[in-house]
């Protein structure tokens, strides 16, 4: 009792204990929340700059609202909510501890005469068999517990009591959903990665510091194809992916949209895809040397037996109903030229004292499959959490405590029988309840009242 009086006079314990700080916290965890929706989250800060401009850029910056739910800030504000749990449930405890060992049977025909629900009969004779009464009454509300009054017999059933640690379970539930979402923010990570067909990776990127992610295996894509609907748009894009581990293929699996792949808590969701061209070069040198080149965007093809490097520039899909490319290309002396290719055209280029005939053979867009890569180890957390929440909320809610007394004995002379009950919850359904079971002892009475 001292224990608990030093935790009310103590200013911190309060403030801790408030509920205006729960509604106040609640409230603006949701707020923030919302604008973390709302704000796109882990994009590069030249997004932030040109979408919102610089001074809503400044502020979002600042307050790391480009990646809300990682903010020291957000993260302390689940901490104080959490705390704040805690306390409000520690000052509960010892109310709900002291109405749950509360003795029910301890009352007699006084209070129970004061109760809403009641009933009471005064039978006619002192000597009547109240079996019959004492079964009804057993048959329609459940085996009772027992006590003698002195002047009388009272029975109770009594149902529901355990209700009132619904609400610390709904306390914990709010807790272990806080704690998955930590474990989630602290251990796992959100990243994406873009692959050819054939090509294998064992790392992906982070989203919010665009840092390498080792994965702990490879995965490789196998084949990418995407379908197009007659107006250009993406229908349907799928990647076949393999994970491998030490070179051997552990699991192999297509993904979609909405069908992703996970492997040791990791999940490889299909979000995009992106198109690189590549165009196939034919050159003729003018010492007889010729071949041929696949050359892809972005990147430095050697040709050795011509002594020359060509990349793209840049590609044109269709001119005059014909792919088109600007090639660039360098002889080993660092000379360099560049030349227009349309497809079924041959140009000339003179390096390094060599001249060279170059056809764009043909052109195609190659695929890339954009996969964002989700690492959550608090998800499980996070499902219980919610699972002990829905259940919280049902005690809470709907479980109702309900008690139903029986007494039989004299009052004023007079064999009396009293029934009465009470609930602390869904009055309307307790009502039913207890009409029932005055109708079961009022046909057990008949005539003898």
């Amino acid at each position: 009792m001292e224990t608990n009086t030093s935790r009310k006079g103590n200013p911190l314990w309060n403030t801790l204990a408030s509920i205006k700080l729960a509604v106040f916290l609640f409230i603006t965890l949701s707020v923030t929340s919302i604008i973390g929706t709302l704000i796109p989250q882990g994009e590069a800060d030249q997004f932030y700059l040109e979408r919102y401009g610089q001074d809503l850029f400044k502020i979002i910056s600042t307050l790391r609202l480009n990646d809300t739910y990682h903010a020291w800030w957000f993260v302390s504000l689940l901490l104080l909510f959490s705390l704040n749990l805690v306390v409000c449930t520690i000052n509960r405890f010892p109310v709900t501890l002291r109405i749950f060992k509360r003795d029910s049977l301890s009352c007699g025909p006084d209070y129970l005469s004061r109760l809403q629900l009641k009933k009471e009969w005064v039978l006619k004779d002192k000597e009547v068999d109240l079996d019959p009464i004492l079964n009804s009454f057993k048959n329609a509300a459940g085996i009772p517990k027992e006590r003698d009054t002195g002047d009388g017999r009272l029975y109770l059933v009594e149902k529901g009591k355990w209700s009132y640690w619904g609400v610390y379970g709904l306390h914990s539930s709010i807790i272990i959903i806080f704690i998955g979402a930590l474990v989630g923010l602290f251990w796992g990570f959100k990243g994406y990665v873009e692959l050819f067909e054939g090509e294998t990776t064992d790392h992906v990127i982070n989203r919010s510091t665009f840092e390498d992610i080792p994965l702990g295996f490879d995965v490789r894509c196998d084949k990418f194809a995407v379908d197009f609907y007659d107006n250009g748009a993406p229908k349907r894009y799928v990647s076949d992916l393999t994970i491998l581990e030490n070179g051997k293929e552990v699991l192999h699996k297509s993904i979609m949209v909405n069908s992703p792949l996970t492997y040791k808590g990791v999940t490889f969701y299909q979000a995009s895809y992106n198109s690189i061209p590549e165009v196939n070069l034919h050159i003729i040198a003018s010492n007889g040397r010729q071949g041929s080149l696949t050359v892809p965007a972005m990147e430095r093809v050697a040709w050795p037996e011509g002594r020359l490097s060509v990349g793209i520039i840049q590609y044109l899909p269709s001119i005059h109903g014909e792919p088109a490319a600007q090639v660039w290309a360098a002889s080993p002396n660092g000379e360099a030229d560049t030349v227009w290719l349309l497809k079924g055209h041959e140009r000339e280029l003179s390096l390094g004292g060599n001249t060279y005939k170059i056809s764009l053979v043909d052109a195609k867009n190659r695929y890339m499959t954009g996969l964002q890569v989700k690492k959550d180890p608090g998800v499980w957390i996070v499902w219980l959490g919610c699972t002990a929440l829905i259940l919280g909320f049902i005690v809470v809610f709907w479980v109702a405590h309900s008690r139903i007394w029986l007494w039989i004995g004299q009052k004023n002379g007079k064999m009396t029988v009293l029934l009465a009950g009470q609930a602390n919850k869904n009055q309307l359904a307790f009502e039913k309840d207890f009409t029932k079971i005055r109708e079961a002892v009022e046909r057990a009475i008949g005539d003898k009242a």
